[in-house]
């Protein structure tokens, strides 16, 4: 998109500047304040660029455009969230791997580098947009945890906002594909700690004690029951354990053990049922083992549900951008949650998958390895501006 007004080499070295400095939840300072340089730059009225929510930015571009014909709606929102992960990363042959002790393992670094290839281009195109038309571009922070999106919208980030629509990256889709579905896109996640208390000791004399390890070990096993027996085949979801900590030492029975989860599931009433019987599972087993199992079920993100209509529009607007072939809905929805969700509960809107995938790549998100595609900025920008140019009636490009 050099030609169009979007120096994307510009945008790799910020990116990658941006991977380098990694940072974490409401901590992004240095990322924020990169890339509102880049936006004032841009020749974006410093009072048209609002903090949010700490570390986040909302940005309004407003159309100058006379004589174009008022179509579509008033106000479209576009997202880009910007925190890194607190997970190291391998890659040591990288130049711009890490020098903090985050990792951007989601490409979330990529993906604030593409909506500022959308700003550049629109910034120096206004007189496209029709007259008092707007677009936000919401730069959020925090979408791994504890979530940026809520407190966004607590704020007014979504004021006048008529529609909503962002992305994700995905490594293991091919590049340059748009994969999209109306309804469940992504899953809701919940979050389950299980803390069992029995009476340590010890080993010789098991018999006088409480034994949390096995009590811990039957809890888990039965568990797995959730999925086979207590919830209707029909119904898609994930519920998996992944840390299960006890004991200190070789001799003694330790009072507690912990293991924690996940649940992953795009139904809400099927995700209370699960967790009903993981309560109902976890505290008579150890009651029936002589200890006691104290549950505590967390709500992160509800399910990301794609509105139909807009939907309707992406599968329009990504098809003729791209072809027709290159949008899709297969391998959805996914298992992986997003607080872009809440966007979604507030605003009418889409939430869309673009395909990284380089020949011969084989990643996947949150790895230590993972790195974005650079080549993806410019096709991920042009689909942002595309859908300005479907949804306010635009002539950008």
């Amino acid at each position: 998109m050099t030609e169009a007004g979007c120096n994307i080499e510009e945008l790799i070295v910020l990116r990658r500047d941006i991977h380098k400095h990694a940072e974490i939840a409401f901590k992004e300072i240095e990322t924020s304040r990169k890339i509102k340089e880049k936006l004032l730059s841009y020749g974006i009225e410093e009072e048209n660029i609002k903090p949010c929510a700490g570390t986040g930015l909302v940005v309004d571009i407003i159309g100058t455009g006379e004589g174009i014909e008022a179509t579509g709606v008033n106000t479209i929102a576009l997202r880009a969230d910007m925190d890194a992960l607190p997970i190291p990363e391998n890659n040591p042959d990288l130049p711009y791997k890490t020098i903090t002790e985050f990792a951007h393992m989601c490409g979330h670094d990529g993906h604030v580098c593409t909506l500022l290839s959308a700003a550049q281009v629109m910034a120096g195109r206004r007189s496209g947009i029709p007259k008092g038309k707007k677009v936000r571009l919401l730069f959020q922070p925090a979408e791994e945890g504890p979530g940026g999106a809520l407190p966004m919208i607590k704020e007014g980030c979504l004021e006048g906002v008529d529609e909503v629509y962002g992305y994700h990256n995905i490594p293991n889709f091919d590049e340059g594909d748009v994969r999209v579905v109306a309804g469940p896109i992504m899953a809701q996640v919940n979050i389950v700690k299980i803390k069992v208390i029995g009476k340590g000791g010890h080993d010789s004399v098991p018999h006088m004690l409480n034994d949390v390890i096995s009590a811990g070990a039957a809890i888990l096993n039965a568990l797995h029951t959730v999925k086979s027996r207590c919830v209707d085949s029909k119904e898609n979801f994930v519920f998996t354990l992944t840390q299960f900590t006890s004991g200190f030492t070789y001799n003694v029975f330790p009072d507690e053990a912990f293991m924690q989860g996940t649940i992953r599931s795009y139904n809400v009433k099927t995700a209370e049922h699960i967790m009903s019987k993981i309560r109902q599972i976890a505290e008579n087993t150890a009651l029936a083992m002589g200890c006691k199992a104290e549950v505590d079920i967390i709500d992160m993100y509800p399910p990301t549900v794609n509105h139909a209509k807009e939907t309707e529009h992406v599968i329009r607007v990504a098809s003729a951008a791209f072809g027709a072939d290159k949008v899709k809905s297969q391998d959805l929805p996914l298992t992986a949650s997003e607080d872009f969700s809440f966007f979604l509960e507030n605003r009418p809107g889409c939430f869309y998958m673009l395909g990284i995938k380089r020949p011969g790549e084989n990643y996947c998100l949150h790895t230590s390895y993972f790195d974005y595609n650079d080549s993806m900025i410019a096709s991920g920008g042009l689909l942002f501006i595309r859908l300005v140019e479907d949804r306010l009636g635009a002539k950008i490009l």
